[in-house]
């Protein structure tokens, strides 16, 4: 495995766990207030906690207003969930740019069209001081060229077609699909467009009548996994290529 995959790994699970965690927490707290349903009652109070710190909660414990509440944390613990696995593939993205800069550097350049973009001034030079420095300058000028393209799947095609790498498609079109919905939630409030609609072959992602996705704990948990095997399967391609650096070689 690389530093990046290493890096990558540990911040999957994390999300990973958390998910589970308040996925969990919003189930046990409904739990809680359908079984203790009165009007006259509080959802702050039936949760035990302080009704003056915590003002929003001081709503009628009935059916309506319990599942109002649930459902939108609900929705919206995973929206979050969907941008941060969308942070954490791009972020393995750049860092595997960067490992790909110190023993393919030749092949980043491939990527870099115009000619400012592919030099730096003695200025420049002396400024970054080191070797290190001009190649860690070098990853983020070839993320940046990648990143305006606005296009998770192209970029991603960039960097397997610069290190000819070959991934099994139905995984790698099933992980893209996942990472566009947070364009969908950013951009669309949420709601499939129609080029959307028309990639999500087998209805992956559950959308409902009025093109709102469907956000449940088992979608995102199958996001986060195949996102997780599109990058695991890319590294391991990297290191048989040997064009990155192995963790303990």
């Amino acid at each position: 495995m690389t530093k990046s995959w290493q890096i990558f790994d540990g911040k999957m699970r994390n999300l990973k766990q958390h998910l589970q965690l308040m996925d969990l927490a919003l189930t046990q707290a409904k739990k809680v207030c359908d079984s203790n349903k009165n009007k006259d009652k509080k959802i702050a109070d039936v949760l035990t906690t302080n009704a003056h710190q915590y003002l929003q909660l001081n709503i009628p414990n009935e059916a309506k207003e319990i599942s109002r509440v649930i459902a939108f944390s609900r929705k919206k613990l995973n929206e979050q969930a969907f941008i941060e696995l969308y942070r954490l593939f791009s972020d393995y993205l750049l860092n595997t740019i960067r490992d790909l800069s110190h023993l393919a550097p030749n092949k980043l350049l491939e990527v870099i069209n115009t000619k400012n973009d592919r030099t730096l001034s003695f200025k420049e030079l002396i400024e970054l001081g080191n070797y290190d420095a001009i190649l860690e300058k070098m990853a983020q000028k070839v993320y940046r060229t990648l990143e305006n393209q606005r296009s998770t799947p192209k970029l991603l095609d960039k960097i397997l077609s610069i290190t000819d790498i070959h991934i099994d498609n139905e995984i790698k079109e099933e992980a893209l699909l996942y990472l566009q919905v947070r364009h969908l939630i950013i951009h669309n409030n949420s709601k499939a467009d129609d080029d959307f609609v028309s990639q999500n072959g087998n209805e992956i992602v559950k959308i409902k009548a009025d093109r709102s996705i469907s956000f449940t704990y088992l979608l995102t948990n199958k996001a986060i996994t195949t996102v997780f095997r599109l990058c695991k399967m890319l590294d391991d391609k990297l290191i048989e290529k040997g064009i990155v650096i192995e963790v303990g070689k």
